[in-house]
């Protein structure tokens, strides 16, 4: 397997991926009521619609980079560990 190039040229990572796998546990940790607020509700809003479709979009990218630090706040209170792990790859190799 090639190894990932990230300061060059995005070589062999998929950006994509990662953003939607944020965002898929960001949905799961959202399931439960005390972690939701008008924040959340606002952030789910502008999930773009090719996320929903598998479809790959940067601007499923840009919703996560530009919410790093909300997002890994919601992990670490919810003690989703994955999701944490998923946002500390993501904002390594693509934000």
């Amino acid at each position: 397997m090639e190894q990932a190039d990230r300061y060059i040229s995005f070589m062999n990572i998929d950006c994509y991926k990662h953003a939607s796998d944020v965002i898929d546990s960001v949905l799961e940790v959202l399931k439960d009521d005390q972690y939701n607020n008008p924040f959340w509700d606002s952030f789910c809003a502008k999930i773009p619609q090719k996320y929903y479709e598998n479809d790959s979009d940067e601007k499923v990218l840009y919703l996560v980079c530009s919410c790093v630090f909300y997002i890994e706040e919601l992990f670490e209170e919810s003690n989703h560990t994955i999701g944490l792990e998923m946002m500390k790859n993501c904002e390594y190799q693509c934000c």
